[in-house]
């Protein structure tokens, strides 16, 4: 509705007023933190150990990811039966220190901390909906739980489905270390080292090590260095065959590998259905290592046709993820980082796309 030069009222019809789109950010007022999201859920719906580390390693993601939670905090600025801007603005971390945080407890006597991964979650409930929230990393909320005297946990997202974290599982989530678990990992990890220095021969070494160990990152990772030619001489064909083989072992850098080499020669639809595989097997094992390329690839090729609001949220998540690693000195995270910014771009600045020129649902390998 506005008003006409007269003095008049001009009505509008509704959706005719354009927005422009804007890119979500990873954090609770934009993306949340969606593998964690799809781990509780299917914990509700599969109740069994599976599940639960499957859980397991959507935390350790989410540490990774440096992913943000909202702590509510216990203050006199709590507005009562009003909603309250502090999910989308909330209190820096440094400014809620000293803070008295705002607990729950259960019938058994204990006290959790709530944290909430999204500001839907946080208005789930009144308790919370006009409850001042401080912005924390997951990793700093739950060291704070265990720092805190009289709080035996945390839970994430109680008004929904959520899950409870006692101290144990907070150290083991927080403290453990990497310890290589399969044969050739502790190789392939090496390879991986050298890589980030630039040691591009050595890394090849180690790879090759890895590799006769039976490792499939090893495979991958060698096969990765064959196809580009870093520390030997280039063999495509040699690498394709690589690939697939590490791919056979759910190795998840192979299938986007893969994906991408028929990209480049024009088998789209081909592409499609190797980062849909890729997708697949890193559901149910996320990983900063590759995650965040799955999330570009898809967003890439499939989202962007289906959903401009999903394929941003899945750019925002690769942003982050290509940030940290680029941070990290990863090898190639540089180009990934910039191609999730001009896809971000793109789909902030574009009309709606047209739909693919082939099925998406039916696209078989042979």
């Amino acid at each position: 509705m506005a008003r006409r030069a007269d003095g008049g009222i001009r009505l509008r019809p509704v959706g005719t007023h354009k927005r422009r789109q804007t890119a979500p950010t990873y954090s609770p007022a934009g993306t949340g933190c969606p593998a964690f999201e799809q781990a509780v859920e299917n914990l509700y719906k599969g109740q069994n150990e599976e599940a639960f580390w499957t859980l397991m390693g959507a935390l350790n993601y989410a540490l990774e990811m440096e992913t943000h939670v909202l702590v509510p905090l216990q203050t006199a600025l709590t507005v009562h039966n009003m909603p309250a801007p502090w999910t989308e603005h909330p209190v820096p971390a440094e400014k809620a220190k000293g803070l008295q945080l705002w607990t729950l407890r259960n019938d058994k006597g204990r006290t959790w901390l709530p944290l909430f991964t999204s500001g839907a979650a946080a208005c789930g409930d009144r308790s919370t909906a006009a409850r001042p929230m401080a912005d924390y990393t997951l990793q700093d909320a739950m060291e704070l739980a265990l720092s805190t005297p009289g709080i035996d946990g945390v839970v994430l997202d109680p008004w929904s489905h959520s899950a409870t974290l006692d101290g144990a599982l907070l150290n083991g989530l927080l403290h453990a270390g990497h310890t290589p678990e399969e044969p050739g990992d502790a190789e392939a990890d090496a390879g991986k080292e050298a890589a980030r220095k630039g040691c591009w021969e050595q890394a090849v070494e180690c790879f090759e090590k890895a590799a006769e160990l039976g490792s499939a990152m090893g495979l991958s990772r060698l096969a990765d260095c064959i196809y580009k030619g870093r520390g030997t001489r280039p063999g495509r064909t040699q690498a394709r065959r690589m690939w697939k083989e590490a791919a056979e072992s759910g190795e998840v850098l192979s299938m986007i590998a893969l994906g991408d080499d028929c990209a480049a020669r024009g088998e789209t639809g081909r592409a499609l259905i190797w980062y849909r595989k890729a997708r697949e097997a890193a559901a149910r094992m996320p990983d900063i290592e590759y995650t965040p390329q799955v999330c570009l690839r898809m967003a890439q090729t499939e989202t962007r046709y289906t959903s401009r609001k999903k394929a941003l949220a899945l750019a925002a998540e690769a942003r982050q993820g290509f940030a940290l690693l680029a941070r990290e000195q990863e090898p190639d995270a540089a180009q990934w980082l910039a191609e999730a910014e001009q896809l971000i771009r793109e789909l902030t600045a574009e009309p709606p796309a047209q739909p693919a020129a082939y099925d998406m649902d039916s696209l078989q390998l042979d």
